[in-house]
């Protein structure tokens, strides 16, 4: 075989080679892009259930006051949480579903800062409405169904105390909002290394 022959066919190899790395790359760009859509996706998804089940926490809150209304211990704490919940209802109403698929990446990059700022600026108040919530509600809950206050003597309530101390740890020590905010910047970089490869 002639070197001529043999540069030809070697040249021939190397452009096959290069456009298979070329294909690869595009194809592993856009599952990154795709799976950085869904996670924003599937974050903004969640948070707006979130922000529609406090209006239906907020009529819990303020049914299970209005039903121990004449104990104001109990009823006064409930309807606060009650209306708390409504706050945080208004306070993510600018939240809305977004069309990911015909996004690019600086609209998605923009999506994703909007969402951060917005979800760690109000993450603190939603983690203390939530705790505020269940510790207004359950006193509420078991005096009705077991007929029992649990602020009717020194070790009950002390009791309360106790579990709800554990309660708050936990729902603080949880911080969803946290994890999401890591694995949303996660996302940015891997854009922002697509976008310049984009641009070269």
């Amino acid at each position: 075989m002639e070197i001529d022959e043999l540069k030809e066919i070697w040249k021939n190899e190397q452009e096959k080679l290069i456009d298979r790395i070329e294909i690869n790359e595009k194809r592993i760009n856009e599952i990154t892009i795709q799976n950085s859509k869904s996670k924003i996706e599937e974050y903004m998804n969640t948070s707006i259930l979130g922000r529609n089940l406090a209006l239906l926490y907020a009529v819990i809150s303020i049914s299970l006051a209005s039903i121990v209304r004449n104990d104001l211990l109990y009823s006064l704490p409930a309807f606060i949480a009650g209306i708390a919940m409504i706050y945080s209802f208004i306070q993510h109403i600018s939240l809305k579903k977004e069309d990911f698929s015909s996004m690019n990446i600086i609209e998605l990059q923009k999506t994703i800062n909007s969402f951060q700022i917005h979800t760690l600026k109000y993450s603190k108040f939603d983690t203390g409405i939530v705790a505020l919530w269940l510790l207004t509600s359950i006193p509420i809950l078991i005096k009705i169904l077991f007929k029992f206050s649990i602020f009717s003597n020194t070790i009950t309530f002390l009791i309360f105390i106790f579990f709800s101390v554990i309660l708050l740890l936990k729902l603080f020590s949880l911080d969803i909002y946290k994890k999401w905010d890591l694995e949303l910047n996660t996302a940015k970089i891997k854009l922002n290394e697509i976008q310049k490869i984009e641009l070269e």
